[in-house]
């Protein structure tokens, strides 16, 4: 069994929900930048494409990150081929784009964050657009975490 988180940029809010899932993240309280930014991944400049192997979670599912740039479903339907390809059954695999989730000042916030002279900004818009979005994210990776076990919807 596989979980993608997939983002934008496969560096922020799929990061962060690739962690709150391997537990580096704990759901009740909200990490400070400081602590996002010793997350592998989180906030690297490598965030042009590609999907990343974060780890596997206590029962053995395997958790990536994925970026996806403006066409989630089309990177979505690629993945599923290619693992399909790869013989990967199509229940095995949990893919959950979180960007589409997140508000749009987090968006922008990590927009501006590929930029060296709007990083500054960009940080800004991810730290207080955090607060809001961060439940959000805890909620689909609860949502997905559901599906990997099969336990019925709460």
């Amino acid at each position: 069994m596989m979980v993608i988180y997939a983002c934008f940029s496969g560096t922020h809010a799929g990061v962060i929900a690739a962690a709150l899932h391997l537990g580096w993240l704990t759901p009740a309280h909200l990490p400070g930048w400081r602590q996002l930014k010793k997350l592998p991944h989180f906030d690297a400049p490598e965030g042009q494409g590609g999907l990343r192997y974060l780890g596997r979670d206590s029962a053995g599912t395997a958790v990536y990150t994925a970026a996806v740039g403006h066409d989630g479903e089309a990177a979505r339907r690629a993945a599923a081929t290619f693992l399909s390809i790869m013989g990967r059954k199509q229940g095995e695999i949990v893919w959950v784009d979180v960007s589409r989730r997140v508000s749009l000042l987090w968006r922008l916030g990590g927009f501006c964050r590929r930029y060296p002279y709007l990083a500054a900004p960009g940080r800004w818009l991810l730290c207080g657009s955090l607060r809001r979005d961060y439940p959000t994210i805890v909620f689909l990776v609860k949502e997905a975490m559901r599906q990997v076990t099969g336990a019925p919807e709460a």
